[in-house]
C-alpha cells in the first residue's frame, strides 16, 4: 500500500463515520423513534393536528 491508497481509505472511513453520526442524530434507522418505543407510542396516541407547527 502506498500513501495515496492509505489516504483514500482514511477519507472513506471518516465519511462513513460522519454519515453514521448524522443518521443516528436525526432519528436513526427506526423512523425517528431512536429506540424509545414509549416515546413513539405516545406520539401516535396523541397525534398533532395539521395546523400545529412541528417541533
Amino acid at each position: 500500500m502506498n500513501l495515496a491508497s492509505i489516504v483514500v481509505l482514511v477519507v472513506i472511513f471518516v465519511l462513513l463515520a460522519l454519515a453514521i453520526l448524522f443518521i443516528s442524530q436525526n432519528g436513526g434507522w427506526q423512523g425517528g423513534c431512536g429506540g424509545n418505543c414509549a416515546s413513539c407510542h405516545n406520539k401516535c396516541a396523541t397525534p398533532k393536528s395539521k395546523d400545529e407547527p412541528k417541533s
